[in-house]
């Protein structure tokens, strides 16, 4: 029997309901909006300063690498100049390739007309030389080349 009043209870104790305290819920809504009026704001200036920061670190790493960048540049230029020097490369070929200067008689004049290379026929009267805006083939390839004619009798 003593089991049935405590059901009871339970059951009475049941249809309680809390009211609400809206007093205390206002306050509570007013709390959280003034914490949100300074939260907001100090978050915003934390994630522009971590941008910030970010960027900093970004640049520096890009000037660091456009310096790598600019003294790479200027190795391959001193490197190029080298590699592109007229006495370097017909000394590799008379050592090399056993390259020799051609004999007079094997020289043909040719002429430039509208960027083309014509050859000339020597005329009877004027058998080793050029003739107006002709020029001897090595004197073309130096031209070409961006170097100075050389003599016909130079026979480094």
């Amino acid at each position: 029997m003593t089991q049935r009043p405590d059901r009871q209870r339970l059951r009475i104790n049941a249809r309680l309901v809390r009211e609400r305290d809206r007093a205390r819920a206002r306050e509570l809504r007013r709390f959280l909006i003034y914490g949100a009026l300074v939260v907001v704001p100090l978050l915003a200036y934390v994630g522009q300063r971590v941008d910030f920061l970010r960027l900093s670190y970004r640049v520096e790493k890009l000037k660091q690498e456009k310096q790598q960048l600019l003294e790479s540049h200027k190795q391959l230029i001193v490197e190029r100049s080298y590699l592109l020097a007229p006495d370097r490369i017909e000394r590799l070929a008379r050592r090399q390739l056993g390259l020799v200067d051609p004999a007079p008689e094997d020289v043909r004049p040719v002429m430039l007309r509208d960027g083309r290379v014509d050859l000339e026929e020597r005329r009877a009267g004027r058998a080793g030389g050029p003739e107006g805006d002709t020029a001897t083939a090595p004197a073309l390839a130096a031209a070409l080349a961006g170097g100075a004619p050389r003599p016909r009798g130079d026979a480094r």
